[in-house]
């Protein structure tokens, strides 16, 4: 079973290329403005390393947010696309998960969202959500976990957290945790951004005047 992982919406590219749960390639790069310019010719390069094509990939884990608006929308709709016409299953990744990577403790996985909200969920050593994804004002989600011993924070971002670590990414784990998820039908498949866009909120306050 060859598994395509697509990641654009944070700081990091990450394509990966799967055969069950062995790793065969994994290319992890700065994202940059040029995302939409560099995410296929990065596909392509990776396939070329496991020797294969995209015919013979079965799978695509899609990571489809939160995080930025623009990259979740390109990772979505390439893995949309390649998954509808090559008639490929596709399952969809929390970026926060990915953000958690593995421990023995919990792991709070934290995205800023300005103005004092994050993104944000917490995370067992099993990579189980125990605190549901969302966006929230920091010193809630804070509260929120309080009673949790030992959590670790991690964010490629800058927070005002104690202790506060750069994620350690384990793919291979979300591979294999999520290898046997249902399968999702590619036109249902849509970016999580976990609140409005800020067109959106406009348009409400225009509708709520």
């Amino acid at each position: 079973m060859i598994s395509l992982f697509l990641d654009t919406s944070s700081y990091k590219i990450i394509v990966g290329i799967y055969n069950n749960t062995n790793q065969l390639v994994l290319n992890i790069e700065d994202n940059d403005n040029h995302l939409s310019e560099r995410i296929m010719p990065l596909i392509d390069k990776s396939l070329k390393q496991a020797e294969l094509k995209i015919d013979d990939i079965d799978n695509i884990f899609v990571v489809n947010g939160p995080g930025s608006f623009t990259g979740i929308r390109i990772g979505v709709t390439v893995a949309k696309t390649i998954a509808w016409a090559s008639n490929k299953k596709i399952f969809t990744i929390s970026e926060l998960e990915v953000l958690a990577g593995t421990t023995k403790n919990y792991k709070a996985a934290l995205i800023d969202a300005r103005r004092g909200y994050v993104y944000a969920g917490l995370y067992d050593s099993n990579g189980n959500n125990i605190v549901e994804d969302q966006y929230i004002e920091l010193t809630k989600f804070m509260d929120k976990i309080k009673e949790y011993k030992d959590v670790e924070f991690v964010s490629y971002d800058t927070i005002k957290v104690k202790d506060l670590k750069e994620p350690e990414l384990n793919i291979t784990k979300i591979i294999e945790r999520h290898l046997n998820d249902e399968t999702l039908n590619s036109h249902s498949v849509n970016p999580n951004y976990l609140k409005l866009t800020e067109a959106e909120e406009k348009l409400n306050d225009k509708d709520n005047k």
